[in-house]
């Protein structure tokens, strides 16, 4: 990982928390930021995932301190949420920062998606820091409140070294002691150093500080930094004059803006091959799809159903709807090459077919339901020649009627209908029978097993709802899945 400048957000709600990211939005660069107990408390995972979404690296400031069996079982739960560095108190014994090392990479094992892999190594899994002194504790308070006797100096290298055995990847200290702890621990040991304030600013609550260029000059990894940025009449401007003096030129940081986590390059618009998962945690985390197992939707029909679908939703959240309008072109260009024209299902398939068909440059019309009573009583809209291949784009496919009704009235036009591709389906037995009896093909981006899986791993639903929704996706009139 890459040294940079960390931002803390010490806001206490995910309102302000946005609204200060809101002024990073046209940024290239997006800034690694920190969100600790005040915002996480009253947020919860919820906001960690819409900062993720957003392109931004994640220091989840917990500072964990328990018995070992408990931060091991933490730290794997921390890890479902895809955060970049975690963290622990050093006084919580080496054993108990072994037990945050197993707890964070058994975690990492079951859920990370190993399509946002680096190539080399294991740069992507999330650093694990110890925290020595919090810079706000003098020398003094140490040793009079906490009847420690030895010096700031000796104490904090002593925890770096405990961190070091432990297996962890570095510790929080302030910049005063981050040259001793390289020097003892090695270079390649991290240093967070807090406590970061411009020349002449107010100290504030910190106590052991020192400014952006002398961190540089020290040789600290990564500083965290929040007030001088936060409340700076123009935060922007604050952040990179302190990338500046914290020696990171923003070109450089510009060649790293495309990193997924804390992997090295990748292109800023460029997605997995694989898009079930991301598509699905987008679609999780806007609530286009929602899982509610306890307290089940009833369908118009009268069927009672653990998930409710809402895919208009992702025109509404810029950052979902960019995975999932690349994720169809990407598919489109894959398993549909020969596509001359789209064709969107009336009404929730038209605008992701116009978006589409901007990014590949394809003409695109759309499909009613039924042919207009009025005018040319068309129900194709846009032009269409006899023979042209379409690809239709629905945004649901539940049982599949609809999309079979499209098809068949394309084909009834002249045209040669390669296939239907959706962001979603629940890969219902019944849809499956109508698109083989129809002979179409069915692509979609993201379906029901695949989601669920992701919902039990991001917390969405518990593990044993996973077999709960299944079983309505293949019986929905039968209702035993609700005991």
């Amino acid at each position: 990982m890459h040294k940079d400048v960390i931002i803390a957000l010490d806001f206490p709600s995910r309102k302000e928390a946005l609204s200060f990211l809101d002024l990073f939005e046209n940024e290239a660069s997006k800034p690694f930021v920190k969100v600790g107990m005040e915002l996480f408390y009253r947020e919860g995972p919820d906001i960690i995932r819409e900062i993720k979404a957003r392109g931004h690296k994640i220091f989840l400031d917990l500072k964990l301190h328990d018995i070992p069996n408990t931060v091991e079982h933490a730290m794997s739960n921390l890890a479902s949420l895809g955060v970049d560095m975690v963290n622990v108190h050093a006084q919580g014994t080496i054993e108990m920062m072994k037990a945050a090392r197993r707890g964070l990479d058994a975690g990492y094992e079951k859920y990370a998606d190993k399509s946002n892999s680096c190539e080399n190594g294991d740069e992507s899994r999330p650093v694990l820091i110890a925290v020595t002194q919090l810079t706000s504790t003098s020398e003094q308070d140490m040793q009079n409140d906490l009847l420690i006797e030895r010096t700031m100096a000796e104490t904090v290298l002593h925890y770096g070294e405990n961190a070091k055995k432990a297996g962890l990847d570095g510790v929080v200290c302030s910049p005063h002691e981050a040259e001793i702890i390289h020097a003892k621990c090695g270079k390649t040991f991290l240093t967070v150093t807090p406590g970061i304030r411009f020349e002449g600013a107010q100290k504030d609550d910190q106590v052991r500080i020192t400014t952006p260029e002398r961190a540089k000059e020290i040789g600290c990894d990564f500083i965290v930094v929040g007030r001088p940025i936060t409340k700076s009449d123009d935060p922007v401007k604050a952040y990179k004059m302190c990338l500046e003096d914290f020696g990171i030129k923003l070109d450089e940081k510009l060649s790293q803006s495309g990193k997924n986590s804390n992997c090295d390059v990748k292109e800023k618009n460029k997605i997995s091959e694989d898009f079930s998962s991301e598509v699905a945690k987008g679609l999780l985390e806007i609530q286009a799809v929602f899982l509610r197992p306890e307290e089940p939707f009833t369908w118009a029909s009268g069927i009672k159903s653990p998930i409710y679908c809402d895919n208009r939703l992702i025109l509404t959240a810029p950052h979902v709807r960019d995975i999932v309008e690349d994720a169809l072109a990407q598919t489109i260009e894959k398993e549909f090459p020969d596509c001359e024209v789209l064709m969107g299902t009336a009404t929730a398939g038209i605008a992701h077919a116009a978006i589409v068909g901007e990014i590949l440059d394809l003409p695109m019309g759309y499909v009613r339901g039924s042919a207009k009573d009025h005018g040319r009583a068309n129900r194709i809209e846009g032009k269409l020649e006899k023979g042209a291949k379409v690809v239709v784009i629905e945004d649901l496919i539940s049982t599949g009627g609809s999309s079979i009704e499209t098809v068949e009235a394309l084909r009834e036009a002249g045209a040669e209908v390669l296939g239907v591709l959706s962001i979603f389906t629940y890969k219902m037995k019944k849809s499956m029978e109508r698109f083989a009896a129809s002979k179409v093909k069915s692509v979609s981006l993201a379906d029901l097993d695949n989601l669920v899986d992701v919902a039990a791993n991001g917390g969405y639903i518990e593990e044993d709802d996973v077999a709960r929704i299944l079983k309505f996706r293949d019986n929905p009139s039968d209702e035993s899945w609700m005991k």
